[in-house]
């Protein structure tokens, strides 16, 4: 694709409109010279690409333009506020604009063919739940034989192709290759966890959603956001008019969704509870167990028996929301409830930690890594547990502060016995990130309940629990490293769980 025919194929007259060229560069040669690609990074660049300098919250990358073009772009798209600081004096092809960000998901969009386009797009949004639920839908629409792509926190995949991911929800330029890839590779539809930053950053901009779930909001990522409002607003976006061409699936025991259900027409809307039998989608008679829940789920195509392997009621909730995404592309109810009792479960998510048939304690591993979503790990946990439940968790540096004290408490109320420990520290004292949280205990704890040490507190607390007892270690769940300062270390829950239930069983613990 030549340069100039990519930029005419921008999507909107309004963010065209804030692209501005020197006279002087309208009729510059390489208008005509073929796009081999787009960068966001000026080392990565090849010959022929065009860069896109992002503004970033510490530094404009658009500041870097000039390496860019040394290293073969052919021109660059930057801020006004980038060119101001390193003027164009060698005749370069450079673009200014205000919105670079959308209009680098447009130009990605656009150099990519609009793969988007080609699939049925579902975007999951919400503090919790969005991995557990875009699983599930995943799972629903390739047991219905639609071959279905996942993109989120874990991996982006598809049947025949698997990748560790980087972010949540990938930069513009990253996620319209995969999506191009993932129609090349057939996939008729693509589910994805859209996060607060990807909505507010414009990473999806374009992008036609034909499934919008808003899974809850409770209090996260404020460091970035200014407050729950703002955080809020970020996710609203994915239920405008920009984003939203099809149904809109709300959970409506929550109050930031009962603000977006009101916020929107009543037929773009299905919602959901556990409890609330005026939703469109919702349980009753429900029996739980330490292998799962059964009971009757009510749904817009009728209502059937069902029996699921995943526990706890926000699981019911991502159950729910799943359901309804699939029922509005098409899967049959009945086939739904046929394949729910063999669904694997998510990597990272309520996951059970043994190494032998006969194991005497149970070890959970999980994600939760808000006062939210602790609280619901803590509370679907006991059902797995005949004796006392002992919580290991910590928070992560440089994130927000104000949750840390929240999170204690409630490890302290929930469980029977807690442990505080190291998360992912970054450039933080590991020290202080445990006294924040231990602020929000009021009783004192002993020695061995604040263990920096993240290793060495999950031992404890394995080789200390009784026949019974269960231990919950919370925060890190799928990941595999620890970032200590600004070196990022392998650390793995599950791989650490299941070192110290050999020496468990081994007989040499203490």
């Amino acid at each position: 694709m030549l340069l100039r025919d990519l930029f005419a194929e921008l999507a909107t007259a309004q963010v065209t409109g804030q692209l501005t060229v020197d006279d002087a560069l309208t009729h510059h040669p390489n208008w005509d010279q073929e796009v081999t690609g787009l960068s966001a990074n000026s080392q990565a660049i090849a010959p022929g690409n065009l860069f896109i300098g992002m503004p970033g919250t510490r530094v404009d990358g658009g500041e870097f333009w000039q390496g860019a073009i040394a290293k073969g772009a052919i021109a660059a798209l930057i801020s006004p506020f980038a060119l101001s600081a390193k003027p164009n004096t060698n005749n370069a092809l450079v673009l200014t604009a205000e919105a670079v960000p959308q209009l680098c998901a447009q130009l990605a969009a656009a150099f990519y063919d609009q793969p988007a386009h080609a699939m049925k797009m579902i975007g999951v949004t919400g503090t919790n739940g969005k991995t557990t639920t875009t699983h599930l839908i995943e799972y629903f629409l390739n047991q219905d034989q639609q071959k279905t792509a996942i993109l989120g926190t874990l991996y982006t995949r598809w049947p025949g192709h698997e990748k560790t991911a980087v972010h949540t929800t990938p930069f513009p330029i990253d996620l319209q290759k995969e999506l191009a890839s993932a129609r090349q590779a057939g996939c008729q539809n693509a589910v994805m966890e859209i996060s607060s930053h990807a909505l507010a950053q414009h990473r999806t901009s374009g992008i036609p959603i034909e499934v919008a779930v808003f899974t809850n909001l409770t209090q996260d990522h404020l460091d970035y956001h200014k407050d729950l409002d703002d955080y809020f607003a970020a996710k609203a976006l994915l239920f405008g008019p920009d984003y939203l061409k099809g149904r809109a699936i709300i959970n409506k025991t929550d109050a930031y969704g009962q603000k977006l259900i009101a916020s929107l027409k009543p037929a773009q809307v299905w919602t959901y509870s556990t409890d609330d039998s005026s939703a469109d989608l919702y349980t009753e008679n429900l029996t739980y167990g330490p292998t799962g829940v059964s009971g009757t789920m009510h749904t817009t195509a009728g209502k059937a028996a069902f029996t699921s392997p995943l526990v706890g009621q926000f699981n019911l909730e991502n159950l729910l929301a799943a359901v309804g995404s699939a029922l509005h592309l098409g899967v049959a109810l009945d086939r739904i409830v046929e394949a729910l009792p063999s669904f694997t479960g998510v990597p990272g998510r309520m996951e059970r930690v043994q190494v032998q048939p006969d194991q005497d304690i149970s070890v959970i591993v999980d994600y939760a890594h808000t006062p939210d979503s602790l609280e619901n790990a803590l509370k679907a946990a006991r059902p797995f547990i005949a004796g006392q439940m002992i919580c290991v968790f910590g928070c992560g540096g440089d994130r927000d502060r104000t949750k840390r004290p929240k999170m204690g408490r409630i490890a302290y109320e929930q469980s029977d016995r807690a442990v505080i420990t190291s998360d992912n520290p970054r450039t933080e004292d590991p020290e202080q990130i445990l006294k924040d949280v231990v602020a929000g205990i009021e009783e004192p704890l002993a020695a061995d309940q604040v263990v920096c040490d993240r290793a060495q507190a999950i031992r404890s607390a394995i080789l200390q629990a009784q026949p019974g007892d269960g231990v919950v270690i919370a925060g890190k769940g799928h990941e595999d490293y620890q970032i200590l300062g600004t070196e990022k270390i392998h650390f793995d829950d599950r791989e650490q769980s299941r070192a110290a239930l050999m020496e468990r069983f081994a007989g040499k613990g203490s």
